[in-house]
């Protein structure tokens, strides 16, 4: 693999982020974002369902390339968004020799060497936390495209902790839509209340040499490119409540919750949409929501879908323990 693109982007939009990720998959080159959201954002994983915020609030809202849990960022908080040709590519020419399990665990070395460098004693105990002291520091998550180029996201808590959330949920999503595990400000920590603050361009330095050191990478610093267009309300609202879909299953999983929203149509599934704070790579989803539409509603026939999709090599969900889970999930709302 040649030099890896290093960027650093101070105060920008989350539809500037957004943008930028969907070119870097696309082109599927190696780059390292480093970057801070303007103002106060509450960061929604790919598969959350949109909460209908009231008109006037002052946080804005950000759905990540990456599922996992939502979150607070924006000002306090520093994103880095590795993108990589395929999700091996730290250890191995060879896209699939990593098992999606294992692949946080690699990209995640570079950000604990790096605040290592910084005085930190920080860990990563596995699934989407990285933790000092068992308290949140950083949240983790990763993206594989159709193309098959990998995005790996973090979220650093510098200034600020991932105690905001309950905060940003309370402005935002008054009516409950995200189900959320709420940390309280002693259950989490940060840069600052470690006494190690960082500046942006302290962070982007660490994380070069973490990289460096971790996997032999090398580096050439760009500008910024121009901000790719995207089209952020279709962005944010390809996961909305559809009043159409008036049947609900939900499951609580290892990372939060995992949530069916589906309509039938006699005994079969007429349409279905998957939610929640899952990890997948989303051809796998989309493969595995279209292919449960018309699929009768009894556990052989949905777990005989669920089963084939996930066969297939490239794809993978995480955070939601046995595949058995979607198909328990969605039967939850179906009628006895």
């Amino acid at each position: 693999m040649g030099p890896v693109t290093l960027v650093v982007q101070p105060g920008i939009s989350p539809a500037v982020s957004v943008g930028a990720d969907a070119a870097a998959l696309a082109a599927g080159e190696a780059s390292l974002r480093v970057y801070e959201l303007a103002g106060d954002v509450l960061s929604l994983g790919r598969y959350h369902l949109l909460p209908s915020a009231p008109s006037g609030t002052r946080v804005l809202l950000h759905r990540r390339h990456s599922g996992g849990r939502a979150t607070a960022f924006g000002d306090g908080f520093i994103g880095l968004a590795l993108t990589l040709p395929h999700r091996s590519a730290l250890v191995s020419a060879e896209p699939l020799a990593l098992a999606p399990a294992q692949v946080m665990n690699r990209c995640v070395r570079g950000i604990l060497e790096a605040l290592k460098a910084a005085g930190v004693a920080a860990f990563y105990p596995g699934r989407d936390f990285i933790t000092v002291d068992r308290r949140p520091i950083g949240l983790v998550s990763f993206e594989v495209g159709p193309t098959g180029a990998l995005l790996f996201e973090a979220i650093l808590a510098n200034r600020r902790d991932f105690g905001l959330l309950p905060a940003l949920l309370d402005e935002v999503d008054r009516e409950g839509i995200v189900a959320a595990e709420m940390l309280a400000a002693e259950d989490t920590t940060s840069l600052a209340r470690l006494g190690r603050a960082l500046s942006l361009d302290d962070v982007a330095t660490l994380v070069r040499c973490g990289y460096e050191q971790g996997f032999g990478l090398s580096f050439d610093v760009a500008p910024a490119p121009a901000p790719a267009p995207v089209d952020e309300g279709r962005w944010l609202e390809q996961r909305s409540v559809r009043p159409h879909l008036d049947r609900r299953g939900t499951t609580r999983t290892q990372l939060g919750h995992l949530e069916a929203r589906f309509a039938l149509d006699g005994a079969q599934i007429a349409e279905l949409m998957l939610a929640g704070d899952f990890i997948a790579n989303s051809p796998a989803i989309e493969a595995l929501e279209r292919e449960l539409s018309g699929c009768v509603a009894r556990s052989p026939a949905i777990d005989e879908v669920v089963q084939r999709v996930f066969a297939q090599p490239e794809n993978f969900v995480l955070g939601i323990g046995p595949l058995e889970t979607i198909g328990e999930t969605i039967l939850r709302g179906v009628p006895t």
